[in-house]
């Protein structure tokens, strides 16, 4: 039997889903026995497959939403999935998959279940039939955390015994930066100040962007600290910048510098002394273990799969209360020793995941347990 990946969030300037997959599926095809073929979108990137691996292109781009959703709904599942284990990634699934097909759906969030306001309602509506349709045709799921693995449990009402944990990792890439001359030209490049407090991600609305800038703001107020805030990531949907700085007195330290390239992030993160990342819902959250590869001090929320990632690693805040953001940051700021002592304990904990473990645990997975 063979393995069919569905790639189709692959794409351009890839984050989060995106990155998973390369860093994920792309280390499997190295490691399994079976065939594999990996079905992406007309634009992805360049796939780390293994030699001998089918690479298939969908006729549409990721730009072409509608065509490419039609795609992957009906029409992949009938072209290419006969006789095949298909590893797919939340509800993106097709329907009318062929009786010899193993629908194997890696689960990352239920974000929409639990802040359906974070997303289109039609995109709500969607997810959800497909997530109706994957309980009904899956027989075994996989996790990113322990979290998502409850969350699978208590929303979906599926039992725990079918559902198997793959977690995220990072990059080996993701490495502390000391060369002065590399950190000088990012600096340069995205005009960032000689001290900057980090966050990164999208601007979608569970990632509290509000929140954090009020808390950054009531931090400067109290403190006078020099630092400013910024903000790496694409744009996301339903965030509007100006209402985000409104009634801020330090908007001037608030930047937004967009998307950065994967090879521009080490030193990103290694010149900023700090991430926050106080986000209100995560699967995983990637960003921290990036920052604690980088020896970055973090600051996290205290909710969701975080603290399953971050470990001691981190200075927790009550993601609703800006207070709570406000005084973490603060504490990390002005105590040297604080920050030194997460920075080492950061290091330990990233040591925990890597993207090879991972795949050798989705290929034992699949082996042991599924097929």
């Amino acid at each position: 039997m063979k393995v069919v990946v569905n790639a189709l969030q692959y794409k351009p300037n890839n984050s989060g889903i995106g990155v998973m997959i390369r860093e994920l599926f792309g280390p499997y095809t190295h490691i399994t026995a079976r065939k594999c073929q990996v079905v992406l979108s007309k634009d992805s990137p360049a796939f780390p497959a293994k030699e001998g691996t089918e690479l298939i292109r969908s006729p549409w781009d990721n730009g072409q939403g509608l065509r490419r959703m039609f795609f992957q709904s009906f029409q992949m599942g009938r072209w290419y999935c006969h006789d095949a284990v298909l590893l797919t990634t939340d509800s993106k699934t097709p329907f009318f998959l062929p009786k010899s097909c193993v629908l194997v759906p890696l689960v990352t969030d239920l974000a929409v279940y639990r802040l359906p306001e974070a997303y289109q309602r039609s995109r709500v509506l969607w997810w959800r039939l497909q997530y109706r349709y994957i309980r009904r045709r899956a027989d075994s799921y996989l996790a990113i955390s322990e979290f998502t693995k409850r969350e699978m449990t208590e929303i979906l009402g599926i039992p725990a015994e079918r559902i198997h944990v793959v977690p995220c990792a990072c990059s080996e890439e993701m490495r502390r930066v000391e060369d002065p001359t590399t950190l000088a030209a990012v600096r340069e490049k995205y005009h960032l100040p000689e001290r900057y407090v980090l966050f990164v991600g999208n601007s979608n609305p569970r990632k509290n962007l509000r929140r954090m800038i009020q808390a950054f703001d009531r931090m400067k107020e109290r403190t006078g600290l020099v630092h400013q805030l910024i903000i790496a990531g694409e744009q996301g949907w339903r965030f509007d910048r100006e209402k985000a700085v409104e009634g801020v007195k330090h908007r001037e330290d608030v930047r937004f510098i967009g998307f950065v390239p994967d090879e521009d992030m080490p030193a990103l993160y290694s010149g900023a002394e700090l991430l926050v990342f106080t986000t209100l819902y995560e699967g995983f959250g990637v960003p921290v273990l990036e920052a604690q590869r980088c020896g970055v001090p973090v600051v996290t929320s205290s909710v969701s799969a975080l603290p399953e990632t971050a470990g001691d690693g981190a200075v927790y805040a009550e993601p609703y209360d800006v207070e709570s953001i406000a005084g973490a940051m603060r504490s990390v700021l002005e105590d040297k020793a604080l920050a030194a002592e997460l920075v080492r304990k950061g290091y330990a904990n990233a040591k925990r995941f890597s993207w090879q473990a991972s795949a050798e645990k989705l290929n034992e997975v699949i082996e042991r347990q599924i097929v």
